[in-house]
């Protein structure tokens, strides 16, 4: 995407499907916002429709823009991120007065390369909204900024318009940041993918089971349906290219099997032992009395099937 407004100049460098619906989303921010924005994606035929939809100028020379901008988001799944950073650092002289925005869901393939431009001073932003591009808002919205260029106005002022329109902006660092996605991306959906593979050995098709199904499975699976509509390689990234994720995958393998064998032993009471300690963790959070009230007023908001 690329906006222009005074003398600076935004490249988003995919704006079509997955980590691409983000820059989409990037692009109807920044022109909500009064930005002239004009967008780029490989996709060239999908990119001239959007901006026709949208009123967004389009720009089918990918590497003439980046020349041309100071301010490039970088919307792309992490392994083009990665090859796009891989380019830059071959020429970062080029680079030297523009400012990068990635938002790579899993920092650990692009952590190096971005200490190695940091280091030849390209200016890089490095930031994980926690949300996806069906967000109308950012009011209440978390946004992690993971690493934040020196002495960068376009970086000071790119958040905050972030935190003038209602964004949380938490700070992480990159080793961090990727610890606490294995627990509060990669586990929810693994396990939503594990219920659909398990689902699918069942010979009644998802709208018939929901003609028997109560609202915990209607949730369920409306979150492993919205899951499933992210672009495929962002959700195997989570898993291949993040090393706790594999952590989290082999915990969740050991209390299944754990789980699993207390079952089959019939040994009820060690079961109820660990549901209780369960329970205790769960009300460590200070919300964790009103959890079925809001579950309840999330059910009726979703207007489930």
């Amino acid at each position: 995407m690329c906006h222009w407004q005074g003398d600076r100049f935004v490249v988003v460098a995919s704006v079509i499907g997955g980590a691409g619906r983000m820059g989409a989303w990037f692009a109807t921010f920044l022109k909500k916002n009064g930005y002239r924005v004009t967008i780029f994606d490989k996709n060239k035929a999908a990119a001239r429709a959007l901006a026709r939809k949208n009123g967004f100028g389009l720009v089918e020379d990918q590497d003439l823009a980046v020349r041309q901008a100071q301010l490039v988001i970088l919307a792309t799944p992490t392994q083009v991120t990665k090859s796009i950073l891989e380019q830059i650092l071959q020429h970062p002289e080029l680079f030297l007065e523009k400012m990068f925005v990635e938002i790579s869901s899993v920092k650990e393939p692009i952590r190096e390369l971005h200490r190695r431009l940091s280091a030849r001073a390209v200016p890089i932003l490095s930031i994980h909204p926690m949300f996806g591009p069906g967000a109308k808002t950012l009011a209440g919205k978390t946004i992690l900024t993971v690493a934040t260029p020196r002495r960068s106005g376009l970086a000071n002022s790119f958040l905050s318009l972030l935190r003038k329109r209602g964004a949380n902006i938490v700070r992480c660092s990159f080793q961090d940041h990727d610890k606490i996605m294995s627990a509060v991306l990669a586990l929810p959906h693994l396990l939503n993918i594990v219920m659909v593979k398990t689902l699918r050995k069942n010979p009644s098709s998802p709208e018939r089971l929901l003609r028997f199904a109560g609202p915990s499975f209607r949730l369920q699976l409306l979150l492993a349906e919205a899951i499933f509509q992210e672009n495929l390689n962002n959700e195997a990234s989570i898993f291949m290219d993040c090393k706790n994720s594999l952590n989290a995958i082999e915990e969740l393998a050991r209390e299944s099997a754990a789980i699993l064998r207390t079952i089959k032993s019939r040994k009820r009471y060690r079961l109820l032992e660990g549901l209780r300690a369960d329970y205790r963790y769960l009300r460590r959070d200070r919300f964790f009395s009103t959890a079925y009230q809001r579950f309840n007023e999330a059910v009726e908001a979703s207007n489930l099937r």
